[in-house]
């Protein structure tokens, strides 16, 4: 007689296999979802970081073309004006009478004391170079000082140099051209661009003949800029800011040149 086993223990298999089955596609859904999700948060905020840092850069270059406009003041005595535009981007301009002031002293004499041409640019031998900034969306902050570009943040805790102003050192000759901004006071936010005109409301210009030294200093005694006049005043043949035309016994010529503009948007 022939004997049948029961299908149970079979039944059994093929359910605990469907079950697995069924725990292994969760598994490996839920993975797919994490993954998924973590990819679109990093690439979310890559792209970000990327745009941030492209406005940044195109801000840069901005400001850059429009310092290299305005500083036709200082160069070309004929010109009295000139016309930019700067695409804000959501960002801000600001402008304003009161910015880094400088102390410059003529074999340390202030260029106030030696010649009138230079009495109405500040106290003493302060130069107040005022404010021209664009500040990005987020935070960042561009500013055209005395002729040159400076870059740093809100926290006003470090900056940098983007372009120098127009400082020089020679053996025998110091230059030193700026600008000096006496705008209202103001600010604009704007999506679009934004139409900025320069004009000169003063030129002053002397040249000090056979002088030991020259020296630029900040007089500020928090600048918001310290870092990136610090880099400018140590560079080249500048001593922590003071030309002395090679050392004891040398002399040389000092030309200083402050132009006095307005700044209308």
């Amino acid at each position: 007689m022939r004997r049948t086993h029961p299908k149970t223990s079979t039944k059994r298999r093929d359910h605990d296999r469907a079950v697995s089955d069924v725990l292994a596609f969760i598994l490996v859904f839920a993975i797919i979802l994490s993954s998924v999700a973590l990819l679109s948060m990093t690439g979310f905020q890559a792209m970000e970081d990327y745009q941030e840092g492209e406005q940044l850069q195109n801000a840069e270059r901005a400001m850059d073309a429009l310092a290299v406009n305005f500083n036709d003041v200082i160069r070309y005595d004929g010109i009295e004006q000139r016309y930019g535009e700067l695409s804000l981007r959501e960002g801000t301009v600001s402008t304003g009478d009161t910015g880094t002031k400088l102390n410059i002293n003529v074999s340390g004499d202030p260029i106030e004391n030696t010649s009138n041409e230079f009495a109405g640019y500040g106290s003493g031998a302060t130069v107040d170079l005022g404010e021209f900034t664009y500040t990005t969306p987020d935070g960042n902050r561009i500013t055209y000082e005395g002729g040159g570009l400076v870059r740093g943040d809100e926290s006003e805790s470090w900056s940098t140099v983007l372009k120098r102003p127009q400082l020089r050192c020679g053996d025998d000759v110091a230059i030193i051209s700026l600008v000096r901004i006496s705008a209202d006071d103001r600010s604009i936010q704007s999506g679009g661009g934004l139409g900025l005109t320069m004009s000169v409301e003063d030129r002053s210009s002397k040249v000090y003949p056979n002088k030991e030294k020259v020296s630029v200093a900040v007089s500020d005694t928090t600048p918001t800029y310290e870092d990136a006049w610090d880099e400018t005043l140590e560079d080249s043949k500048w001593n922590t800011g003071t030309c002395d035309f090679g050392g004891s016994g040398s002399s040389g010529r000092v030309v200083v040149t402050i132009v006095d503009v307005d700044l209308e948007y």
